[in-house]
């Protein structure tokens, strides 16, 4: 079962617009798609941030 809740569309679609990436200047997230799917499961879930795994 995969866990990631985007499909690969929807990411394409939103990740131009977050920032840290990669071709910008200063710093960046190492993973910003894991962050979005972070975000999302504690909003599916309705557990507390200390219980992202």
């Amino acid at each position: 079962m995969d866990r990631l809740v985007l499909s690969d569309a929807a990411w394409k679609r939103m990740a131009p617009l977050i920032i840290g990436r990669p071709d910008q200047k200063g710093s960046t997230g190492r993973d910003n798609r894991m962050f979005v799917e972070g975000v999302l499961w504690i909003v599916r879930t309705g557990s507390p941030w200390r219980d992202l795994p």
